[in-house]
């Protein structure tokens, strides 16, 4: 499909490959990439067992900046760690694999999980509950935490009451999505709210109908380059651009130093997840 002024990428690309006259492949296989937005939480009152939980204005999350075995901050006490296939399929920050070119068509964000750091004044706790090093990870915000009874985790974020994941689904609207290629060209995509969340969650949590189809959609599509080529370097940078402030209710921990004050924890952390989806060419392997 062509017509004036409108030029589908994707048969742009083709087209280009078929008059090679070499054998090429077709696939596609997303890109996806995890980052990490934090809330500091501030003004707490263990007494009373309330605070607040603040993601700062201008907090960024930079997106497929990196590959399998680079580092990587993910937040927590741990700083950088090395990214694993959960976090990308990348094989190098920025670029294809490969020598693939890829036309973007399609968009997706998820939430995959929350954690909780506790630091400070819950050392005496950790020592005597946690023994388990994945434990011991989790209550120090580098390991994934699940806790729909909120035993632990502020009611605000997994609480059953809590149909919606409404710490991610706030944020939503306020922040902004560029893509970024070769660090020069800008398109300017929009807010969070308008990329659903491509069948990463249930009814009663999606973003929009949690069905694989529902991305956000570039029917012209954007071309990301193999290496060596124009627009062949591609970041994805999300963009607070007003401060959060939600109101959290604390968890009563035991084995303290004062048994049965509320715990507040110090950081909580969001693990978003961005999908690109669309066609990947590149030439077959001569092995």
């Amino acid at each position: 499909m062509s017509d004036i002024g409108f030029t589908l990428q994707r048969k742009r690309l083709l087209d280009a490959y078929a008059k090679n006259g070499k054998p090429f492949i077709a696939r596609t296989i997303p890109y996806h990439s995890t980052g990490v937005l934090e809330f500091d939480v501030v003004d707490v009152d263990e007494t009373a067992g309330v605070g607040f939980a603040v993601a700062r204005k201008n907090e960024q999350i930079v997106f497929f900046n990196y590959g399998v075995g680079e580092q990587v901050d993910l937040g927590g006490a741990a700083g950088f760690v090395r990214a694993t296939d959960a976090e990308t399929n990348q094989a190098k920050g920025s670029s294809t694999n490969g020598a693939q070119d890829y036309v973007i068509e399609g968009v997706g964000l998820s939430c995959r999980a929350m954690r909780v750091e506790f630091n400070g004044t819950n050392e005496t706790y950790l020592d005597a509950l946690a023994s388990d090093p994945d434990v011991q990870n989790a209550f120090v915000g580098n390991g994934p935490i699940y806790d729909p009874a909120v035993i632990v985790a502020p009611a605000q974020m997994q609480s059953p009451a809590n149909l919606e994941n409404g710490m991610f689904q706030s944020l939503l609207g306020l922040s902004s999505v560029d893509f970024l290629f070769d660090r020069k060209r800008v398109e300017k995509i929009g807010t969070l709210e308008m990329l659903p969340q491509a069948g990463a969650a249930s009814y009663l949590r999606a973003n929009g109908a949690p069905e694989a189809c529902n991305r956000y959609k570039i029917p012209e599509g954007y071309l990301w380059r193999r290496d060596g080529e124009p627009d062949c370097e591609l970041t994805v940078t999300v963009i607070l651009q007003r401060p959060l402030v939600v109101p959290i209710s604390l968890a009563t921990l035991w084995g303290g130093a004062n048994e049965g004050d509320f715990i507040a924890p110090d950081k909580i952390y969001l693990e978003l997840v961005m999908r690109l989806f669309g066609l990947g060419i590149d030439l077959p392997s001569q092995n």
